[in-house]
């Protein structure tokens, strides 16, 4: 059970780091392809994003589906915000970053479980929604913490192989640790065509119920 939870947890952080940096040297790849000047540097450009989008294809096939999150997590946390929006950003999708309240009042792993919301929806929009702008608020009080991420419809077609690709257990993974905190998920199309995703996660939650396994 040790082993099968451990490969559980290794699936899941594939998919969510590796899709969401890969995802990024595609988009810069592309984009390189069609600025670069001469065209050796465009043909590299291309293969690259090329063998980007094959990367994380193969990927879908590897990972499994996140169900737990031991104590010992390190993964970035709220501080690391800015950088995530920052990213997205650069690479053609406008996002804008709103905090409201101290986020200090969120315990350390609800502060990793924001950053992973906010991570993998950016990457999601940033996949079928290419060019669209990204609005993401947050809000910290003293027993919840929101996590809004909303974005508009699509400015230009979609990349046909960067959409295809991932495990298809993005918003069921996130689901997974949200419910693992007593948080909850909402999310759906908006009437403009656009996406959003509503999270309401406890501010406080002691570690240890984390690891907490019945008898």
């Amino acid at each position: 059970q040790a082993r099968s939870e451990e490969r559980a947890r290794l699936a899941g952080e594939m998919h969510d780091v590796v899709t969401h940096r890969v995802s990024l040297m595609v988009l810069q790849a592309g984009a390189l392809s069609i600025t670069a000047k001469d065209e050796a540097t465009r043909q590299a450009a291309e293969e690259l994003r090329a063998a980007g989008c094959q990367a994380l294809d193969e990927l879908r096939d590897l990972v499994g589906i996140l169900r737990t999150e031991p104590d010992s997590d390190q993964a970035p946390s709220t501080p690391g915000l800015p950088a995530l929006i920052a990213e997205s950003t650069a690479v053609g999708t406008p996002a804008e970053l709103v905090e409201d309240g101290d986020p200090g009042l969120a315990s350390p792993v609800v502060g990793r479980t924001a950053y992973r919301i906010v991570r993998e929806a950016l990457t999601n929009a940033r996949k079928h929604a290419p060019g669209a702008p990204v609005l993401v608020q947050i809000g910290y009080r003293e027993s919840q913490v929101t996590v809004v991420v909303s974005n508009g419809p699509a400015t230009r077609s979609a990349g046909r192989e960067l959409s295809a690709t991932g495990s298809g257990f993005g918003l069921t993974s996130l689901r997974q640790r949200i419910e693992l905190i007593h948080g909850t998920l909402r999310a759906g199309p908006t009437p403009d065509g656009g996406f959003r995703l509503e999270v309401v996660l406890p501010a406080y939650i002691p570690t240890a119920e984390l690891t907490a396994r019945p008898a």
